[in-house]
Parts: C-alpha cells; sequence; structure tokens
C-alpha cells in the first residue's frame, strides 16, 4: 500500500534538508520587515527615556533705548535673561505613558508580523512536501500507463485489445506527462516564494506529514493575547492617555524667568512667574476627540475577537473535516481497492481476467492515493491560516 502519512526524512536523504522550525527562526533574523520593527522599538525605548525630560530653557539678549534719530541715552540698558518651563502635574508621566504605548504597539506589531510569517512558511513548506510526495504518485502511475501501453500494444497482436485503446494509453500519458511538468513546476516556485521570505536557499524540508484533530476550545484559547488584538488595547489606552493628556496641559507648567539687567548708574534683576490661562478650551476639544477615538477603538476590539473567534472555529470545522475524509478513502476505500487487486491477482489468466484490469485497478488505487493527498494539502492549508487566527493555540 502507498502511504500518505510517512516522514519525509525518509525520502529525501539529501545533505542540508531543514526543518520548518528552522526555517521560522532563521526567518526571524533575516527578514528584512522584522529588521525595522526591532530598530523602530529601539527607536521608542528612546523615546520613552527622554519622555520626562524638561523642555530646553531659554536665554534671552536685551537692550533697550536704540534710538534712530537721537543720541544715545544714559539710561540705554543692557542685559541677559534665562526662563525655563517648569513642569507641575502629571503632564510628563502621561507622556512617558503614551510613549511606552507605542513602543507596545511597535513590540506586538513585530509580533503580528512573525506570526504572519510563520504562517506562510507553514503553507510553502507544506505544499512543497505534499507536491513532492504527488509527484512520486504520479511518477508510478506514469509508470503503469507505460505498461498498459506496451500491453495494448502486444495484445493488439493477437487481437485482445484495438488500436483505440493503444492510442488511448498515449495520451492518458501524455496527459499525466503535462500534470508531472505543471506540478514539477509549482514545487520550483513554491522553493523560490520560501526563499523570498526566509532569506534562504533551500533545497530540501524534512517534515512528517501527520495528520490530527485539533479541539476547538483549544484553538481559541489564545485569541485575548493576538497580537492584532494586544496592538487594539494598546490603542485604546494610548487614546485614553491622550485625553488625560489634554486636562493636564490646562495648568503643565509655570515659566520662571530670571533677567539681569545693567545700565551706566546700577546692575539689578527682575523675576517673572508665568502661568498659562486655559480660556479658549482647545484641550476640550482634543480630549473630547481622543475619548471618541478610545470609544472607536473598543469597537473595533470587539469586532476583531467577535470575527477571530468565528474564523477559528470555521478553520477548525474544515481541518477536522480534512481527517475524516482522510481516514475515509485511507482506511476505507483504499482497502476495498486493495481487495479487488488481489482478486484481479488470483484470476491472472486471459479467460477469467484481462491483464489492463490489474494495471487499470492500480492506478484507480495511485488515483484514491492522490484523493488521500488532496484531504491532506487541505488540512495544512487550513493549519497553516489558523496557526495565525488562534495564535498558534494549535502547536
Amino acid at each position: 500500500m502507498l502511504k500518505i502519512l510517512f516522514s519525509s526524512s525518509l525520502v529525501i536523504s539529501l545533505l542540508g534538508a531543514v526543518s520548518i522550525d528552522e526555517l521560522v527562526n532563521d526567518s526571524f533574523e533575516k527578514n528584512y520587515d522584522i529588521k525595522s520593527l526591532e530598530k523602530s522599538i529601539e527607536i521608542a525605548n528612546h523615546q520613552i527615556a527622554i519622555a520626562k525630560n524638561w523642555e530646553n530653557p531659554m536665554i534671552a539678549f536685551k537692550t533697550n533705548e536704540i534710538m534712530f534719530d537721537k543720541p544715545l541715552s544714559n539710561q540705554k540698558e543692557y542685559g541677559v535673561e534665562l526662563s525655563q518651563a517648569i513642569p507641575i502635574g502629571k503632564k510628563l508621566d502621561i507622556e512617558e505613558n503614551i510613549a511606552k504605548n507605542d513602543r507596545n504597539i511597535q513590540i506586538y506589531s513585530l509580533e503580528d508580523k512573525k506570526l504572519e510569517l510563520e504562517s506562510k512558511i507553514y503553507e510553502y513548506s507544506y505544499n512543497i512536501l505534499i507536491f513532492e510526495k504527488r509527484y512520486e504518485l504520479l511518477n508510478t502511475y506514469q509508470k503503469n500507463l507505460k505498461k498498459l501501453e506496451n500491453l495494448n500494444t502486444l495484445l493488439q497482436k493477437y487481437e485482445k485489445a484495438t488500436l483505440n485503446e493503444v492510442i488511448d494509453s498515449q495520451i492518458s500519458s501524455l496527459d499525466l506527462k503535462l500534470e508531472q511538468e505543471n506540478l514539477k513546476n509549482s514545487i520550483d516556485n513554491l522553493y523560490l516564494n520560501l526563499e523570498q521570505i526566509t532569506y534562504k536557499k533551500v533545497d530540501s524540508i524534512t517534515q512528517n506529514l501527520d495528520i490530527k484533530r485539533v479541539d476547538k476550545e483549544k484553538a481559541t484559547s489564545n485569541l485575548s493575547s493576538h497580537p492584532q488584538v494586544k496592538t487594539l488595547e494598546e490603542n485604546s489606552t494610548k487614546y485614553s492617555q491622550m485625553a488625560s493628556l489634554e486636562d493636564a496641559k490646562k495648568f503643565s507648567s509655570v515659566t520662571v524667568s530670571l533677567e539681569y539687567m545693567q545700565n551706566k548708574e546700577q546692575d539689578y534683576a527682575n523675576v517673572t512667574v508665568a502661568i498659562p490661562l486655559p480660556i479658549y478650551k482647545t484641550e476640550n476639544v482634543n480630549r473630547i476627540k481622543a475619548k471618541l477615538n478610545a470609544n472607536e477603538t473598543n469597537d473595533k476590539l470587539d469586532s476583531l475577537l467577535h470575527n477571530l473567534s468565528l474564523e477559528t472555529q470555521i478553520y477548525v470545522n474544515n481541518l477536522n473535516q480534512n481527517v475524516r475524509n482522510y481516514e475515509v478513502i485511507q482506511k476505507e476505500i483504499i482497502p476495498l481497492k486493495q481487495k479487488i487487486q488481489k482478486n484481479i491477482e488470483n484470476y491472472n489468466s486471459f479467460e477469467k481476467s484481462n491483464p489492463q484490469d490489474s494495471i487499470k485497478n492500480l492506478n484507480e488505487l495511485i488515483t484514491y492515493e492522490l484523493k488521500a493527498l488532496d484531504e491532506v494539502q487541505k488540512y495544512y492549508e487550513n493549519y497553516s491560516k489558523l496557526l495565525y487566527y488562534s495564535n498558534k493555540g494549535i502547536k
């Protein structure tokens, strides 16, 4: 019996074969999108470090009594003024929290990118493994067609087969050859797709093609920690902090100025204390906008959780149906076809059974192996998507 569930390492003995997890880890180190996000996090950490720094002081150089049409006055003065805005209240604390929100959003964007990348690597890798297995089955199918063609050619001499049967077997062989060539092209392109996102040239992949049912409760257990969910939570918190910041801006700082002046007769100093007067209420408008943004983000968060849960359940249903379909084909239909094959082989005389029947049944057996493999392919397509939507809840 041709077995679908097997370790590809038994077939691929080439040096340099890598596992899917190795590809994932390598891609995390080499992918430029990930490197860019990591640099953004470094910048965000720097922003946090300086978030509570005071504003730079101001220095002013002064002179007065600059006459354009009169002689210089004896009251002419020169001086220098130093002013500093001194923060009061919680403005700087809130700005630091907002900077942390921005940093966390970048972190969750990085996690989301890694999750998306891992899902895509799984999709490409399993398609490669399945297509390679399919190619092997088609090779066996092709050999059987060649045997059938040779047999029909031989039987034609004894008038036990027609010319049309010979031609039909040739056409079937050519059709299959085209399918094999297209499949080989797909395999080559998948390797290139894999290299494109992993920045690693891969010659072969070693991984088991085992399939199993997935528990729906387990698959939905990590949704609340999905990077997209955490990003929206951080955005909501950020908008709430921005609303608080607008309140804090009303009385956020006191500006103290120290002025030193001198003239012909004396030196003296002036001290000025300035406080803001929030009479135009622009902070109120900005605070309302920030609160509205927070509420809108919370609605998006509820919608995202709802959709993630449903998408995850849909993929789980599809995946488990693929397992059921596979088991019916592999455990029920294929054994029956094997039983037919044994019966045909037991009656191997031309009078009781045509030798063509044996070859045709073998190819029908391979056809069901291919159908079983189709279910494996659908399984891993759903698995790859589910890996992302469930936040790896199925691993």
